[in-house]
């Protein structure tokens, strides 16, 4: 019979904490969302222009579907540092749409236009997560009208 033997890695992050003249855990929490903070406003400007990009891509017949799907997957991605995820679930939702509709070589525009509409309700309006989530509920119903 074989004797199983237990090593223990030391990792750096062991040994970074238990060296003096760290930060206590609050205070780099306290400093974590102040950084994330300072990144809210621009990541809401950002997808200020992200979503009018999208809105112009619609307007125009020759709007290229793919790159409103970039310019929704960079609103997934500016979502990461706000506090409400719908914003980014509608986005996701989005980018779904955009990639069932560059498969079947067909765009529908109405659906297009109503997650934006989502969006915008979504973005900047501090609604609370009852709110956020019928948005989203009303969505899913419009779309689920749209594809029929």
């Amino acid at each position: 019979m074989t004797t199983v033997r237990k090593f223990r890695a030391k990792t750096r992050l062991a040994s970074m904490i238990k060296e003096p003249g760290g930060i206590h855990v609050s205070e780099a929490l306290k400093r974590g969302e102040t950084a994330i903070a300072l990144q809210s406003e621009t990541s809401l400007n950002l997808i200020d222009v992200s979503l009018a990009r999208i809105e112009a891509l619609l307007a125009d017949p020759k709007g290229d579907p793919e790159e409103m799907y970039r310019c929704s997957t960079d609103i997934v991605g500016l979502c990461a540092v706000l506090p409400d995820p719908a914003l980014s679930e509608v986005a996701r939702s989005l980018c779904e749409l955009l990639d069932h509709s560059s498969e079947t070589g067909r765009l529908k525009p109405q659906a297009v236009q109503v997650h934006i509409a989502s969006m915008k309700l979504l973005h900047r309006t501090g609604l609370d997560a009852q709110a956020s989530q019928e948005i989203l509920e009303s969505l899913t119903r419009m779309v689920a009208k749209l594809d029929r």
